[in-house]
């Protein structure tokens, strides 16, 4: 590293657990691309000196993470129209002078995916990652669900992507009328942060699974360690289950282009993601 080197980083907090400077810092090795890429804890209380701080240290790029991604947009000087109709960012890159939010997190998830019809969709959560997976789940045709444990929150989400996506059917219930949902789901998000901090914590047990079609699908957007409480017992159900890493790394090729306009190698981003999960 010297006086070229481009810095490129995260705001969260926490990011402790974060797999992102190992995937990102793949990324830029493979892309021969002189930057380093850090996982920067930053407290809500401190969220607007350090985009004032980025700015004056010209900061490449970087990522958003809990409890950032719909806080963040009031410090920016615009938006993609993605980020716009979804209202979260999860990364942030200059144009000039300027510092734009995007969201790539629906990229990211849609390749979890893989083209399977939704059908109905119980999203668990309300914040930045439950945005952009009803914004894609709508987009894609599905009956979204959104349970939250502050249902006010769970409306907000429910309104803004009826109005963001044409003839959209989402809908808010409170975090009470989960297991009553469960019964009709095709497919269950967790959106929530539960089990990243905690390996042995599930937003939902076994007992609540049970209520789930045997046809349903079950993702969980935290990625480890793998496999996370809620992914395996999914799977002790015989359902298919997926946690996150395939939503993050997606998702992080997409910043990557947007900060250097290289395509990344997802492939290394990949192999940099299963190496440092194992650990």
């Amino acid at each position: 590293m010297n006086s070229s080197t481009r810095l490129f980083g995260l705001l969260g907090d926490p990011v402790a657990h974060s797999l992102s400077p190992a995937i990102q810092n793949a990324a830029l090795r493979a892309a021969g691309i002189d930057g380093v890429y850090l996982a920067l804890r930053v407290s809500p209380p401190d969220l607007a000196v350090a985009i004032a701080g980025a700015r004056a240290l010209g900061v490449a790029g970087l990522n958003v993470t809990v409890p950032h991604k719909v806080s963040v947009i009031v410090h920016l000087d615009g938006l993609t129209p993605v980020a716009g109709a979804i209202g979260a960012v999860n990364t942030i890159f200059r144009e000039g002078d300027r510092l734009l939010g995007d969201n790539t997190d629906v990229l990211g998830y849609r390749a979890m995916l893989d083209d399977a019809p939704p059908g109905r969709a119980l999203i668990l959560g309300s914040g930045g990652a439950a945005r952009a997976v009803a914004f894609a789940l709508a987009e894609d045709g599905a009956a979204v669900t959104i349970a939250a444990r502050r249902l006010d929150a769970a409306q907000v989400l429910a309104r803004d992507v009826t109005g963001a996506v044409a003839a959209a059917q989402v809908a808010a219930i409170p975090w009470e009328l989960v297991d009553t949902a469960l019964s009709t789901t095709d497919l269950l998000v967790n959106a929530t942060p539960v089990g990243m901090a905690d390996a042995g914590q599930s937003p939902l047990e076994a007992a609540a699974l049970e209520r789930l079609p045997r046809h349903a699908r079950v993702h969980d957007l935290v990625y480890g360690p793998r496999p996370t409480r809620l992914v395996l017992l999914a799977r002790e159900r015989d359902l298919e289950a997926r946690d996150g890493g395939t939503m993050l790394v997606h998702q992080a090729a997409g910043a990557f282009w947007r900060w250097t306009g290289v395509v990344a190698s997802v492939d290394r981003m990949e192999r940099a993601f299963r190496r440092a999960v194992a650990v």
